[in-house]
């Protein structure tokens, strides 16, 4: 058995580094995954922001424009407000953090 184990070691060795060598780079690839992910997490969250400012500046140098978007949002809500019997105080509060960048 030890003679056929010998035999084989030198015909089979090859392909097992290659194994392994394949093996090691499938890691690699994903050891920058969570890097890059949270990369794109911080992006979004900085757009997030950004968006943000831009829309108070519009809002302030644009109030008409303002109020017709804040109405048209109010008027696709409708529906969900008639349905849940939602308050304006509410409704207030729900515009403000679809708008916020923290979620």
């Amino acid at each position: 058995m030890l003679r056929a184990v010998a035999r084989n070691t030198a015909r089979l060795a090859p392909r097992y580094e290659a194994l392994v060598a394949q093996r090691g780079m499938s890691l690699a690839g994903m050891k920058g995954y969570d890097d890059r992910e949270s990369a794109e997490e911080e992006e979004e969250r900085n757009l997030r922001k950004l968006l943000a400012k831009l829309k108070k500046q519009a809002e302030a140098s644009d109030a008409p424009a303002a109020a017709a978007s804040k109405e048209a949002e109010v008027k696709a809500l409708q529906p969900i407000i008639e349905k849940y019997k939602i308050t304006n105080d509410d409704v207030e509060k729900i515009l403000e953090w679809r708008h916020s960048a923290d979620h």
